[in-house]
């Protein structure tokens, strides 16, 4: 099985509409939190608001959502963008680790939950339950049986899906403003970072992980990839799925990145006679990158552009990590 920062890739998603343009100027102001340097969030009036979610489920939120219990990693964060802390009343065990998270900090004090059991969530006596569709559905009717609305989300497999779903989010919360200002910098962040590399002889790359799983179309990762100015040598296999020695060698990327949690991989890589004909190991292009930003479901994952395009193109001067929020 994957790693556990590789499962997290699975965490949220709804395809939804973006009704919004990009600003021709590039900013790398912060946008985290609840606070942004754009307008102001407008408080929504769209409430009551009736909608279907990824599940199929037909949702009513009466009111604005004032106590928000958070279940998906991805949401954890994007939540943090979007509202006051005061309305995030619950979040995931990994928005507190460092290997997986970007927002440690912001949720200190904040309730967690690992596994999601209805007593522990109605708990925090949450106005609006973020859940992923792969929850036992037993949990979630026991949750609505309170009235409380639940709304969950399903897989997602690019970075425009991670954008579609901050826009819905910050519709299920009345801040759509801030949901765009959000949507609008990463985009924004994104071209600019391409534009830097863009007429470099693009590098073959692979995600690759101890146990062997790689990284193929249909993955957030590709979606990096392909925004680093990079080539993903997996783009011909669906998903995340393992591959033999055999088609590692006839894949032969430039480089190979993994998450560091997983120093393994290169352990497994480096000691493998049969492996030292690779490209990558020959020339020592293996490199550990930040699981909290290759695997982001959230805003954040502009920072695993930044990642893998600096290990792709290590003399091209980019935009520090920190400023990518």
């Amino acid at each position: 099985m994957p790693s556990k920062t590789m499962q997290k890739v699975t965490m949220i998603a709804l395809l939804m509409t973006i009704m919004t343009g990009v600003s021709s100027s590039v900013s790398f102001a912060a946008v985290k939190h609840g606070k942004t340097t754009a307008t102001k969030n407008i408080t929504s009036t769209g409430f009551p608001l009736s909608i279907t979610d990824e599940a199929g489920h037909h949702v009513v939120i009466k009111k604005q959502p004032l106590r928000i219990a958070s279940t998906t990693e991805g949401t954890d964060e994007i939540v943090s963008a979007l509202v006051p802390k005061k309305r995030l009343v619950m979040v995931t065990t990994f928005a507190s680790q460092p290997n997986y998270s970007n927002i440690v900090s912001y949720v200190k004090g904040i309730p967690a939950i690992n596994e999601v059991n209805a007593e522990q969530v109605l708990a925090v006596k949450p106005d609006l339950v973020l859940m992923a569709s792969y929850n036992t559905p037993a949990i979630v009717k026991q949750i609505e049986t309170t009235g409380t609305p639940v709304f969950e989300f399903a897989n997602f497999n690019s970075i425009t899906q991670i954008e579609q779903n901050i826009t819905l989010v910050g519709r299920l919360l009345g801040a759509q403003q801030k949901a765009k200002n959000v949507v609008v910098a990463m985009k924004q962040q994104i071209a600019h970072l391409s534009s830097l590399t863009k007429t470099k002889s693009k590098i073959t790359v692979l995600n690759y992980s101890s146990d062997s799983y790689v990284a193929g179309r249909d993955t957030t990762v590709n979606s990096i990839i392909k925004d680093a100015n990079g080539i993903n040598v997996a783009s011909g296999i669906e998903g995340w799925q393992t591959i033999t020695d055999e088609e590692l060698i006839k894949l032969n990327p430039d480089v190979i990145i993994g998450t560091k949690d997983d120093a393994l991989m290169v352990k497994k890589l480096m000691s493998n006679p049969a492996l030292s004909v690779l490209s990558a190991v020959k020339h020592h292009r293996i490199y550990l990158l930040s699981g909290a930003n290759l695997t982001s479901v959230s805003q954040y994952v502009v920072r695993g552009v930044r990642d893998v395009e600096h290990v792709l193109y290590p003399n091209v001067q980019l935009p520090a990590d920190s400023t990518l929020e």
